[in-house]
């Protein structure tokens, strides 16, 4: 990516002129494309095939692992290379307060119905952290739900209706947690 970068500002060099930030943006994109490259897009689940592969976790799941180990560290606290550090309180200190379910069955129960709407990892934990309360937010933090996509040879789309029912079944784990 960065060869592709000199490429274009040793291109704009040699035709003598410099293009406003935004101009220059775009020919860094077309230049990108022009290369083979494909342009990453969230919102059209085009993200990169390590990022497709990779297991995501919501905050609330780090949390809980989090904690598992912060309670082990405890038992062994006598040992000085056993110590908390601080970048680890951190951590757990912002998991704690940005999950939205707290109980490891509510933790448990948000994956599943999550899981069974076919969702892309990450756009399950943007919607399991971020907990929309109505569609439109749903769309607006994830574009890529309402759309149809093949995603590993399967066709998938969710319309209004069962982004609804995925919200409201998830707003009944909160409320009973």
């Amino acid at each position: 990516m960065v060869r592709d970068k000199t490429k274009m500002i040793l291109y704009k060099k040699k035709q003598g002129f410099l293009l406003p930030f935004s101009c220059r943006h775009r020919l860094f994109l077309r230049t990108l494309s022009m290369s083979g490259e494909e342009e990453e897009n969230a919102a059209e689940l085009k993200i990169g095939d390590d990022f497709l592969k990779a297991k995501c976790l919501m905050n609330c799941e780090v949390s809980l692992i989090l904690e598992h180990k912060y309670e082990q560290l405890q038992q062994v606290a006598d040992d000085p290379m056993n110590q908390v550090s601080q970048v680890f309180e951190k951590s757990l200190q912002y998991v704690k307060r940005f999950s939205r379910y707290k109980n490891p069955d509510s933790v448990r129960q948000a994956r599943e119905i999550l899981s069974r709407y076919q969702l892309a990892e990450f756009e399950l934990c943007v919607l399991g952290n971020l907990c929309p309360e109505t569609v439109e937010e749903a769309i607006a933090m994830v574009p890529s739900i309402k759309s149809f996509f093949v995603l590993q040879s399967r066709g998938r789309a969710l319309e209004d209706e069962a982004i609804e029912k995925m919200l409201n079944d998830l707003s009944l784990i909160k409320k009973f947690e």
